[in-house]
């Protein structure tokens, strides 16, 4: 219940369910008032015939005192103009007894004349007509239920409806030689009365119910097949993480899509490559330390028990070779406790403002003679520009020049040279490390930097070293937030830059 599809379908369907809901109510709303309205509209040309009607009568009479006084006789027009059946009058006992005695001298009542002309044309017979008794209840145009008439006289004063309706009634006026001698209300529906209407309106809420719910339905059906799809690939990645979670880090998951999870995805997979990537370098790492640790103790070890077993002298010349294994071991070991505080950043500086080609010349200086002893001539270049200062820490500096300066002395072969050459810029300085042959070939220049990487041939272990130096050396660079490259010397060799920014 909890699952993203579970409350994307959820999501979905409350969104829907309440835009169509709406969407009903609104149409029922409007439905009933247009249907209403068009009821209302229907009826209008009745009230018309009717105010016809009554100018005809106002022509014959010039008031409306009949019409006034003779409420069935009212009753009996409008019924014949608006096409409905009055119910029967109700009747006081009296009036019973009266209407038997006299009903065969009365006038028939007045027809509507289909032809125009008088509509309500009074009875032939020269005897007047029975007045209504006071007793006598004419049709209530409210108990009707359809049509409300509503008679006033020029000065909209109300005869015949209820004056506190009049804002709800529309007028047709009556007039008689031009002149408006009345009016006939039509007071407007505010429900239908109609069993038909009422049968349609229904039959019309019912379909507009259908409606509704198909309206949910359909779009849940479409949205099923489309959530499934959607979290299809959220499911992968979560399957995906577990195990890389788990160490499995050859995990691949399939890119199907070119949206966001198909970028995350794409992203999980290059993730996972990295992973994989370093624990491979992780376990190389451990091997090389391990390999580079178990060779100076193989040699102690071989060296000590000779002179145990009397195969080799304990001389002086075997001691300096113990002492050469010694320091060898403690240069490795000092080496890889250095890259271990500076990868876990707890390897101090202390910066201060220093002018940087006074300290190169003094480390140049201090490996002059051992340069000389091997036959590799140092050429260095100071620059002309006397005022660049860094802020630098002093001691790294000089770790730096002096790993840069042994990697040339262990690496270059004899005679050779090595040209440092100092290049400053507005912002930078940038020293220069050229040395001969033998060099590094281009697709490995990217490695020289990786811990425990010498390179095959020229540049082994057999020559000294344990492959750690230039790794520390690319730490202390990027502490002094600077930059180190190699790339092939014109004189054979290699061709190391360190560059590093000025003080501003």
């Amino acid at each position: 219940m909890n699952s993203i599809r579970f409350k994307l379908l959820t999501t979905l369907l409350v969104a829907t369910s309440g835009l169509v809901i709406c969407m009903y109510l609104v149409m029922q709303w409007s439905f009933d008032r247009g249907f209403l309205a068009y009821i209302n509209a229907q009826e209008g040309p009745k009230y018309e015939r009717l105010a016809e009607a009554l100018s005809r009568e106002w022509q014959q009479t010039g008031s409306w005192d009949r019409v006034k006084h003779d409420r069935r006789y009212w009753g009996e027009m409008f019924s014949s103009a608006l096409g409905i059946s009055l119910p029967p009058p109700q009747r006081s006992p009296g009036f019973a007894n009266r209407a038997r005695d006299s009903y065969s001298d009365r006038r028939p009542p007045p027809h509507f004349d289909p032809q125009g002309g008088n509509r309500f044309r009074p009875p032939a017979t020269s005897q007047a007509p029975p007045r209504p008794e006071a007793n006598d209840i004419p049709p209530s145009p409210t108990s009707m239920g359809t049509p409300r008439p509503f008679l006033l006289d020029h000065n909209k004063r109300v005869i015949y409806g209820q004056a506190s309706q009049l804002d709800q009634v529309t007028l047709y006026p009556v007039s008689s030689g031009g002149t408006v001698v009345g009016y006939v209300g039509q007071l407007q529906k505010k429900e239908l009365t109609g069993e038909l209407d009422r049968v349609f309106l229904q039959q019309q809420t019912e379909a507009f119910s259908w409606i509704t719910m198909v309206m949910i339905l359909i779009p849940l059906l479409i949205v099923l097949p489309i959530a499934a799809q959607f979290v299809t690939p959220i499911k992968q990645l979560t399957q995906g993480t577990r195990k890389l979670t788990s160490g499995d880090y050859n995990t691949v998951i399939p890119v199907t899509s070119n949206d966001e999870l198909g970028q995350l995805s794409k992203d999980f997979n290059t993730l996972a490559h990295t992973l994989a990537e370093n624990e491979k370098s992780r376990q190389q790492w451990i091997a090389d330390i391990s390999h580079e640790l178990r060779t100076p103790q193989a040699v102690l070890k071989g060296e000590i028990e000779a002179i145990q077993d009397g195969v080799r002298a304990s001389s002086a010349s075997a001691i300096s070779s113990l002492h050469s294994e010694v320091e060898h071991l403690s240069q490795l070991v000092n080496d890889l406790y250095e890259l271990s505080m500076s990868d876990i950043g707890a390897l101090s500086y202390k910066k201060e403002k220093l002018y940087l080609g006074e300290l190169l010349a003094d480390c140049v200086e201090g490996f002059q003679r051992v340069f000389e002893q091997k036959g590799i001539t140092i050429l260095y270049t100071p620059s002309k520009e006397e005022s660049y200062f860094c802020q630098a820490d002093a001691n790294r500096l000089k770790q730096l020049f002096s790993n840069l300066l042994k990697n040339t002395l262990r690496y270059t072969d004899a005679p050779g040279t090595l040209e440092i050459v100092e290049e400053v810029s507005s912002r930078h300085i940038a020293l220069h490390f050229k040395d001969s042959a033998p060099g590094v070939p281009p697709d490995e220049l990217s490695k020289l930097f990786q811990r425990l990487y010498r390179a095959e041939g020229s540049r082994n272990r057999a020559l000294g070293g344990a492959g750690l130096g230039l790794s520390i050396c690319q730490n202390i660079v990027k502490a002094h937030e600077g930059e180190l490259s190699a790339k092939r010397s014109a004189m054979g060799g290699l061709w190391i830059t360190v560059k590093l920014p000025l003080c501003t």
